[in-house]
């Protein structure tokens, strides 16, 4: 099975309409944070106007970092883009990819109920984000990186079709 087959590369991530939601909550909760600033007479108009560009500003960083969140699949690996880190998986460097139980599930109602994880060298594993239950069927995606990484394994000079 080659590599276009399987759909490389391929990419996880919350769904756009997710984002709209979450960007609306943000909003609204930076209105809460802006009241008070602007409500305060004390505060001269310069003041208000920098923190409220200040917290704007806040508020478009931490959108458009939840938009740029991803699990990648290439060729060479895994990219993992979360909100804050971003880390680059080498087939070679991956034991193992398995699905576990969300320990934290019972908590909202939004939670997946399985998470999906990198194990690497030396027991250490890697959240692979927006591979779980609530955003793909969790099994077959756990089986498809499956199989790429034991493609990987047999043939680990083989980094796939060059161009």
């Amino acid at each position: 099975m080659s590599t276009e087959s399987l759909g490389l590369p391929h990419e996880y991530r919350v769904a756009s309409t997710r984002i709209g939601g979450f960007a609306f909550t943000i909003l609204l909760l930076s209105g809460g944070a802006l009241l008070p600033l602007w409500a305060d007479k004390e505060f001269s108009s310069g003041t208000k106007g920098a923190g409220t560009l200040v917290i704007l500003g806040l508020c478009l960083l931490l959108v458009l970092s939840a938009a740029q969140a991803a699990t990648v699949v290439t060729a060479e690996g895994i990219k993992v883009r979360g909100m804050v880190r971003r880390r680059r998986l080498a087939w070679a460097d991956i034991e193992a990819i398995r699905k576990q139980p969300n320990p934290n599930a019972h908590l909202g109602r939004g939670a997946p109920r399985f998470l999906t994880y990198a194990h690497l060298a030396g027991g250490r594993k890697v959240l692979l984000p927006f591979v779980d239950d609530k955003h793909v069927v969790v099994d077959r995606e756990v089986a498809r990186l499956t199989e790429l990484l034991t493609r990987h394994q047999e043939q680990p000079g083989d980094a796939g079709p060059t161009a």
